[in-house]
């Protein structure tokens, strides 16, 4: 989906839920200003602040972009079939489908190599965990408890509403898989 087109939906899921444009801002904790650039298509949103757009709305990743669930039964789940969402420094890979059978999610994701200013804090209302594949090393901070270098193997876990965040200080990039409890993309 194109910068205009993600504005454009934002918008009219916004409009559609009866918030106004000050009222999600406060509720996505993201600036009314850098909202109406998003909704007019002048920016795209990095995925940490569309995941804060999407919160607020009660939205997911997976019906963001395509639309909701679906009805195959397989237990297999083809990568080239997979939904991949993207901004400048990173790319998730929704590798689970939204199905009501499937109890967590799972995100193939990589990300580029960033200085620590440049990487937004997040914060989810579910439990996550990852395993490095390869790249790195990278630092995980979660506020208030530290800061922990990660490389290839290692693996962590955050806990719902904690606010963290994982920094690529390697030159290659790094790619990861994250799981989450419950499923919400």
């Amino acid at each position: 989906m194109e910068t205009k087109g993600i504005g454009k939906k934002i918008k009219m899921l916004r409009t559609r839920a009866g918030v106004g444009l000050r009222g999600l801002s406060r509720l996505a904790d993201i600036s009314p200003a850098s909202l109406t650039t998003i909704e007019k298509g002048e920016t795209s949103p990095t995925l940490a602040t569309l995941q804060k757009i999407l919160n607020a709305l009660g939205m997911s990743f997976a019906d963001f972009f395509s639309g909701g669930s679906t009805n195959d039964q397989s237990p297999v789940y083809m990568f080239k079939n997979m939904e991949s969402i993207k901004d400048e420094n990173r790319q998730y890979t929704l590798m689970l489908p939204k199905r009501m059978d499937v109890r967590f999610g799972m995100i193939y994701e990589t990300i580029g190599h960033s200085e620590d200013d440049a990487v937004e804090w997040e914060s989810h209302n579910y439990d996550l965990g990852g395993v490095v594949i390869s790249g790195g090393p990278a630092k995980l901070e979660i506020k208030d408890q530290g800061s922990w270098t990660i490389r290839k193997g290692d693996a962590y876990y955050v806990k719902a509403f904690s606010k963290h965040r994982l920094i690529n200080s390697g030159k290659k990039s790094l790619t990861q898989i994250t799981v989450m409890d419950p499923p919400v993309y």
